[in-house]
């Protein structure tokens, strides 16, 4: 009898025609066969679908997948096809008669494998045939989406935990691309789980980052046409806003490139078409908003640029790594126009519920519940015509977290405690005014990437917490052509004591005790007015950027 190595060694040459396991693919597949609850951080294009895959095919049962785009599933179902995989996905382009047999075969286990949205799971009907059905394994893709968006715009996210208990003690298996250690705990919190962490870090040696300066949208415009013409290969243009990705697509196609354009409010249809067209070669350059790309098995992109700053350095490298995933050569460059940021603060104001949505949550659902018994989300929706759909689905989870309220296996929503006064119903919210912070907080580092002085990959690993030992690239545009260098001698009307006394204030002085993320509290060593000299209680000293440095 084949022990179990050497059947995924044969699953793996058969089923999906590799000869190895990449890094931390076997390390991710052993821990899930273990059952246990596993968060796995791998790199864009370091094969995470196998990571799942392979399990799938040595359990007795069904895999579900939990993924956050309907392209991304269908992507995943076709080339499970092809390899003789059993898959299903259900969701909202399935139509009633579709959705109907998608649960009966499910019910009669013929799938290997489910792909759902977070949304489905709310369901009743499909989560009632789950509960039915021998499930084996629960997977959530861009797992980081539970961080990300599960507090806005997709407050599913947030509900997962409640569908794993209702299916049962299930081994989960997250899998994202990046994750600080603040994403990390978060996605735990979230699931509920105590998760194995198994980080293949985030560094990739062909991918090339720059940033190019830049002071109005026609010197924009200007350097998007200009790279069209100069660089090989398929590429992406972000933009941060769906009148920008139409600006730039309607300068490439004037210009006669071969261009796509895909965001939220083009047709469904539309969309598809247009991503086809990417993937298939039939279209050179992809314009877009962050509603495109994620999870996109296109190996061969050789650059992306955006137009306009993300709102985060996680956004920024999730999209800069849809380049080279063949591992060949590709450039990421950022166009920097400083009053972009006024953008992503827009993005920023009135993101989450404050202390008078969950108030509103919690009076609504008394109504409700006081009239007609447990409520449904409809319900509570009619009820709260005012309040933003996602805000109230957060508020409600901000109420069951606090143990105020519960969810019965039909999804209806209860008060546990019908006496909760205004005042401590309020400060539920005080989480959120802290994220926002924090949001805040991470947007002046997008800020600081594209300012810096310093090595861009040198950065990014600070930001994920990943830099320990890391020097330098030596591929980005600091590295080649540091900025010190590029800067013409301007004489100085300041008196040279002033000259001296500005360049050189560091943030921190030798003596300062202070707090690094992961690495904890210690005590300056040295310090300049970017970096700071660390040296920690167990006598290790290391080097950081001053922008990841806090007082303790």
């Amino acid at each position: 009898m084949p022990t179990e190595a050497q059947a995924i060694d044969k699953t793996l040459r058969e089923t999906f025609g590799y000869t190895r396991l990449r890094a931390g693919q076997g390390e991710v597949i052993a821990s899930v066969l273990q059952h246990r609850d596993t968060l796995a951080v791998m790199p864009t294009g370091a094969g995470k679908s196998l990571c799942y895959q392979i399990p799938a095919l040595h359990l007795p049962g069904t895999t579900v997948v939990v993924s956050p785009l309907l392209s991304l599933m269908r992507d995943q179902v076709e080339k499970l096809a092809q390899a003789g995989v059993s898959a299903i996905e259900v969701n909202s382009t399935l139509n009633a008669r579709e959705a109907k047999a998608a649960l009966k075969g499910i019910a009669a286990g013929k799938f290997e494998v489910v792909f759902t949205t977070p949304e489905r799971l709310s369901d009743p009907a499909f989560l009632k045939t789950l509960q039915e059905t021998h499930i084996d394994l629960f997977v959530i893709d861009e797992a980081h989406c539970i961080s990300h968006w599960g507090h806005d715009f997709r407050p599913a996210f947030l509900e997962i935990a409640h569908a794993l208990k209702s299916l049962g003690d299930l081994p989960v298996l997250a899998l994202t691309a990046t994750a600080t250690s603040a994403v990390i705990d978060d996605i735990g919190k979230q699931l509920e789980r105590k998760l194995a962490v198994i980080n293949t870090g985030i560094f990739r040696a062909n991918l090339q980052f720059r940033v190019v300066h830049a002071t109005n949208d026609n010197e924009k415009l200007a350097h998007v046409l200009r790279l069209a013409k100069v660089l090989d290969g398929s590429g992406i243009v972000y933009t941060a806003t769906i009148r920008n990705a139409e600006a730039v697509y309607e300068a490439l196609r004037d210009a006669g490139e071969s261009v796509g354009l895909y965001h939220g409010r083009l047709r469904a249809k539309e969309r598809t078409t247009s991503q086809d067209d990417f993937m298939a070669g039939r279209c050179r350059i992809m314009v877009a908003t962050n509603a495109f790309g994620l999870g996109i098995d296109k190996p061969d992109i050789r650059f992306v640029v955006h137009y306009q700053i993300p709102g985060t350095l996680e956004a920024y490298y999730q999209e800069s790594g849809r380049a080279g995933r063949d591992g060949e050569r590709a450039r990421s460059i950022l166009l920097y126009d400083t009053r972009d940021k006024r953008v992503q603060q827009f993005f920023l104001g009135g993101r989450y519920p404050d202390a008078d949505d969950v108030v509103q949550a919690y009076e609504t659902l008394l109504k409700v519940q006081s009239e007609s018994g447990p409520a449904t989300w409809q319900q509570l929706q009619d009820e709260t015509a005012g309040m933003a759909g996602n805000k109230l689905k957060v508020a409600l989870k901000l109420l069951k977290d606090a143990g105020y309220a519960r969810q019965d296996r039909t999804l209806r929503y209860r008060l546990t405690d019908t006496g909760v006064d205004t005042q401590t119903l309020s400060k539920l919210a005080d989480e959120y005014g802290r994220k926002t912070e924090a949001d805040r907080q991470k947007l002046e580092r997008m800020i600081f990437y594209a300012q810096t002085a310093f090595c861009r990959w040198k950065v990014l690993l600070e930001y994920f917490e990943e830099a320990e030992d890391f020097v330098r690239c030596g591929t980005c545009d600091n590295c080649l052509r540091p900025p010190a260098l590029k800067l013409e001698r301007v004489k100085s009307t300041r008196p040279r004591w002033a000259r001296r006394l500005a360049a050189s204030a560091p943030l921190f002085n030798a003596g300062d005790h202070v707090r690094v993320p992961r690495y904890g509290e210690g005590r300056v060593e040295s310090s300049s007015s970017e970096q700071v000299e660390i040296v920690f209680p167990d006598g290790r000293k290391r080097q950081f950027l001053s922008a990841y440095v806090e007082r303790a």
